[in-house]
């Protein structure tokens, strides 16, 4: 072992047993292994011993249950809404420290990559390499898409890339963050899709840039509405309405709407929020328009608000290859299209139980529904409300899976999005190869092995959920145990 590694190896053992004394118990009567005893670790890091400790604490009950990436993402998220001050010195001081890395492998390959880089650039520069790697696809290179992505790569560093432009591509951006966070008036974390929690200064940096920049006419707003004590999704919807300007980060003016590009949100119900006793979702819109929207739709401003950047003048949506996948499976392929148009399932958030035929058999055409692809409406709420792939342990993030029916089209499914989730190929594989999934009326996913275990994944909150007492937490638990 290397002085630097044994250093390392120090380092962790020392802040695990004098600032996290509840995890390294944990470890030590083997209610948790020592992968996620490091995760808890590194992650609370940046916090103050009291905080770290509190931290830890909230998420030590759980953490038997999570994945190390599950863990990793919920501890990121509470370092961001414990201490957001101590967050953001230390990313920029991390930033500081950005740096390229090369080397050779043990088998005589090389590496290249970036390190401690700033999220907003790296996720629109690894979606230019992805956009470009996708039309090179598209134009016919059957190679697996991890190749060409490198490939890309290296040609662009090289100056060498003589292939296809990017694919003109909705999505290029994907943030999601609360409209007090954006009018600069509180801090709480944001959420990069596909690269987890980050700082506020980063959500209005990215928003700012979508709202000056010369291809700020192509950037989507979507608001959602959620229910406060569990912040999960009731309403999902765009709006026609774009703010013309957002305040750079700690310029402490609110951002302005452009009343003669004003129109209404897409969507059924405008009071659903109030209607529910839902938490209002924002929009970007900020004065009047914002306000006015948040009113009707719930009557607070504390919601979410979702820009899709896309980088490019062509709207054209995005797809996913099926990779040679059987086209007769009953089952709905949504191509991953980042229509953003909203949707109201009518019932206050409620999921509605969807029954089969039957093992095996099969419901005649005319009693089956007549669609047999959700409508784009209807995947925008799923991807919205699913947030990531609905398998045990999956965080490959919603809006690049498939939209599947939990029972198939074939034996009298509906194509609802009561009836659909999402689910990467990897997982959709699984189910195809005879795990059976289900979904109770609170939304939870249970999982059944062919060899009968049960593995349940409980849905995932678009906006953070209420402080609930230990009583209060139970009965949630309970209630989302029921079938």
């Amino acid at each position: 072992m290397t002085k630097r590694a044994a250093g390392g190896v120090l380092e962790d053992a020392w802040l695990l047993v004098e600032r996290l004394p509840a995890v390294w118990r944990a470890l030590r009567a083997g209610a948790i292994d020592a992968a996620r005893a490091k995760v808890m670790v590194h992650e609370t890091r940046a916090l103050a011993e009291p905080f770290a400790r509190r931290v830890a604490a909230q998420v030590l009950p759980q953490a038997p249950e999570l994945t190390t990436g599950q863990l990793a993402y919920r501890l990121r998220r509470l370092v961001l809404e414990t201490d957001p001050d101590a967050a953001k010195d230390n990313y920029i001081l991390r930033v500081a420290e950005r740096r390229v890395v090369a080397g050779t492998n043990p088998d005589g390959t090389a590496y290249l990559s970036g390190c401690s880089l700033p999220v907003g650039q790296a996720a629109a520069a690894y979606e230019r390499v992805n956009a470009i790697a996708r039309a090179t696809k598209q134009s016919g290179d059957s190679r697996p898409m991890d190749q060409i992505r490198t490939d890309v790569y290296l040609g662009l560093l090289e100056g060498t890339w003589n292939g296809p432009g990017p694919v003109h591509r909705r999505g290029v951006i994907e943030l999601t963050a609360d409209l007090p966070t954006l009018l600069n008036l509180a801090d709480n974390p944001a959420e990069l899709h596909g690269w987890g929690p980050v700082i506020a200064d980063i959500a209005r940096q990215i928003t700012h840039q979508a709202t000056t920049q010369p291809a700020a006419g192509n950037t989507a707003w979507a608001y959602s509405i959620t229910e406060p004590r569990t912040g999960r999704l009731l309403y999902h919807g765009t709006t026609r309405r774009r703010p013309t300007h957002l305040s750079p980060p700690g310029s402490g003016t609110a951002a302005h709407s452009n009343s003669a590009t004003a129109g209404p949100a897409t969507g059924n119900r405008p009071g659903a929020g109030d209607e529910a006793g839902g938490k209002a979702v924002a929009t970007g819109r900020a004065g009047s328009g914002a306000g006015g929207e948040g009113s009707g739709a719930g009557g607070r401003a504390g919601g979410k608000a979702v820009a899709l950047d896309r980088a490019g003048s062509g709207a054209g949506g995005r797809a996913t290859g099926t990779g040679g996948r059987a086209e007769n499976r009953a089952s709905v392929k949504d191509q991953a299209k980042s229509g953003t148009e909203g949707r109201d399932t009518g019932t206050g958030g409620a999921v509605h139980p969807v029954t089969a035929a039957g093992p095996g058999k099969r419901v005649a055409p005319s009693e089956r529904d007549p669609r047999r692809t959700l409508t784009a409406r209807d995947r925008a709420y799923v991807i919205a409300r699913d947030r990531t792939c609905r398998g045990p342990g999956c965080r490959v993030p919603a809006r690049r899976a498939e939209i599947d029916h939990i029972v198939p089209h074939a034996d009298g499914g509906p194509s609802t999005p009561d009836n659909a989730d999402a689910k990467c190929a990897y997982c959709h594989d699984l189910k195809d190869g005879g795990w059976t999934t289900t979904r109770t009326p609170r939304g939870v996913t249970v999982w059944t092995s062919p060899l009968g275990h049960t593995y349940t994944k409980l849905p995932e909150p678009v906006t953070r959920p209420a402080d609930l007492t230990p009583a209060e937490q139970r009965l949630a638990t309970n209630l989302d145990q029921l079938p």
